[in-house]
């Protein structure tokens, strides 16, 4: 059950990302595998429709073919079970098992429904599966409003232009050049995953930021984190200009009354900013920092 709660809030979240999609669309979208979810009796998952020869709607309102994560006009048969899928993340959130993505050799195009090798232009009837083709990572993607390229030191597909992205040797992976100079490397980096979404970096096709400390996060993921906290989830530290933040509880502070029990209090604090230790008066919320005068602390004794 559980799994079928994730498949659903992942299909979801696809939705909500849509960027061709008015929010009635989106809505209806939504309603509509509530209510697969709902009829369902399929054991394959809650959104198996997307499984099987059938054409598959990216946003079936618009008649725009392809599925939750890509706009395409094909599908694509998975050598290890035989299914026909829009794309690999639909099969492996509806199939329970990862498909070899480079394994796949057939497509069926979804505007005739000629059975082919994969490529980027149906042999039947001459349409263009997709705008991006990409023969070895098997990746069709005809969104209108979305780069792509392919890097063969990181060996997949990645989004953006090429051109604003170099591959970093220590790190493994393709990094902004607008970021060269303040790039913090390490080994491997993207080989780990986002500590919102838990999706692994290398096999996401979202955008993924380095904080200010220097961790990394989908760029989507942080920007909904950001709203209600401004802490990084992995290290604590302040992600954003804390300026009025502060100000505001030095605001409270000054007009914050302690009981006479507890003026003479301090407390020993950590500053997740400075990573000072310092000493602070005591309050019931808020403790200062003594070195950075940041409020993003914690008590440690």
């Amino acid at each position: 059950m559980s799994q079928q709660h994730d498949t659903l809030r992942q299909s979801i979240a696809g939705i909500l990302r849509n960027c061709n999609m008015t929010e009635p669309e989106k809505s209806r979208e939504i309603q509509c595998l509530m209510d697969a979810r709902s009829d369902s009796k399929s054991s394959v998952g809650i959104n198996s429709r997307l499984i099987g020869p059938s054409p598959t709607y990216h946003n079936s309102t618009k008649q725009i073919l392809g599925c939750p994560h890509y706009q395409t006009k094909a599908k694509l048969l998975a050598p290890c079970c035989n299914a026909w899928i829009p794309c690999r993340f639909c099969h492996n959130e509806e199939c329970g098992h990862a498909v070899d993505r480079f394994a796949i050799e057939t497509m069926k195009c979804m505007i005739c429904n000629e059975e082919q090798p994969i490529a980027q232009q149906c042999t039947n009837c001459m349409e263009i599966m997709g705008k991006y083709y990409c023969s070895k990572c098997r990746l069709i993607d005809d969104g209108p409003c979305k780069q792509v390229f392919h890097c063969d030191k990181c060996g997949i597909c990645l989004s953006g232009c090429s051109s604003d992205y170099y591959h970093c040797l220590q790190c493994d992976a393709c990094v902004a050049t607008s970021a060269r100079d303040r790039h913090s490397c390490s080994e491997r980096i993207l080989h780990s995953n986002c500590p919102i979404c838990c999706e692994r970096f290398f096999d996401s096709t979202y955008t993924v930021v380095q904080t200010t400390c220097k961790h990394l996060i989908h760029k989507h993921c942080l920007e909904t984190s950001i709203r209600y906290s401004y802490k990084c989830p992995l290290c604590f530290a302040s992600l954003c200009d804390t300026h009025s933040i502060f100000n505001a509880i030095d605001d409270y502070m000054s007009i914050s009354i302690m009981l006479p029990e507890y003026e003479d209090m301090v407390s020993s604090i950590f500053c997740n900013d400075c990573h000072q230790r310092s000493v602070a008066k005591f309050h019931f919320l808020y403790h200062k920092c003594g070195q950075c005068s940041s409020y993003n602390t914690i008590v440690v004794s």
